[in-house]
């Protein structure tokens, strides 16, 4: 896992929503430049939204991911042994 966030991407998630219903997961979007996702907050609120909201979140990419895939391949032959 990487530490240090000054080497990680970052995407920004945008969201548009009601105040009563909550947001509508059917207009979330990603974007990887905040001026992007600032222009499509004002697109949602322009589409009829009662708000959008817009959120930074570091994109973390797990190496290990493949040792738990093999991990699960070798207990799935495991399992078929008589």
């Amino acid at each position: 896992m990487i530490n240090n966030h000054n080497d990680m991407p970052r995407a920004y998630a945008v969201i548009g929503g009601w105040d009563y219903e909550g947001e509508d997961f059917s207009s979330l979007r990603l974007f990887d430049y905040h001026s992007a996702a600032v222009e499509y907050m004002k697109e949602l609120e322009v589409q009829g939204y009662d708000y959008s909201k817009c959120e930074m979140r570091w994109i973390e990419q797990i190496p290990a991911l493949s040792e738990i895939q093999e991990r699960a391949r070798i207990a799935e032959r495991l399992a078929m042994l008589p």
